[in-house]
């Protein structure tokens, strides 16, 4: 029962610096956040902070785990259709995300994100498609290296996230989606035909 019990405070008090860490994100930026800032705003004492996290990049990292976590789970619960429908799994899950938190994602594309957060978002959405392209085309079999396609088919997701948010979301998730998929996935096959 005391377990249970310092299990709640633990995730109750990490809830409270995530929170704090996104809404001074959204405010302030990354890069002008300093733990001060953070603890201030979580009311919690600096000795707390450093029980749970290192430092701000820290609790950066952790809460992308999270992401990538939810991510994960959503790609798996969204299998690939077949050759011809081929999806991949973690990016409506996340640009349903970004959706729901757009104030959070404008931030983090715009000027105020900063360049650690842009490079651990591009690391777990990485991750995320590396998987999801091994399964569609081996890589063993590609006339170019891996790290190359991948960086493709991040960059053309990222890069579409950031025109979303800049345009201030002119359509929906799934038309984004759509979009995502048609140009991710004629690089993908045009490599697949030169095999």
């Amino acid at each position: 029962m005391k377990e249970k019990m310092e299990d709640r405070r633990i995730m109750r008090t990490r809830n409270m610096l995530y929170d704090a860490f996104l809404d001074l994100m959204i405010e302030k930026g990354y890069e002008s956040i300093t733990v001060q800032d953070i603890i201030d705003r979580a009311n919690i004492g600096r000795s707390t902070f450093y029980l749970h996290f290192t430092d701000k990049e820290n609790l950066l990292l952790s809460n992308m785990e999270q992401l990538r976590h939810f991510l994960k789970d959503q790609s798996l619960n969204n299998p690939i259709l077949n050759k011809e429908e081929y999806q991949f799994g973690f990016s409506f899950a996340m640009l349903q995300h970004a959706q729901g938190h757009k104030r959070l994602y404008k931030a983090i594309v715009g000027k105020k994100g900063g360049t650690a957060v842009i490079y651990h978002m591009k690391n777990m959405v990485c991750g995320l498609i590396s998987d999801d392209i091994e399964a569609l085309l081996p890589f063993s079999s590609l006339p170019i290296p891996k790290e190359a396609v991948i960086d493709f088919v991040v960059n053309t997701f990222m890069t579409l996230i950031s025109w979303w948010m800049d345009n201030n979301m002119p359509c929906p998730a799934e038309e984004v989606n759509r979009i995502f998929h048609k140009l991710a996935l004629n690089g993908l096959n045009s490599l697949k035909a030169s095999v």
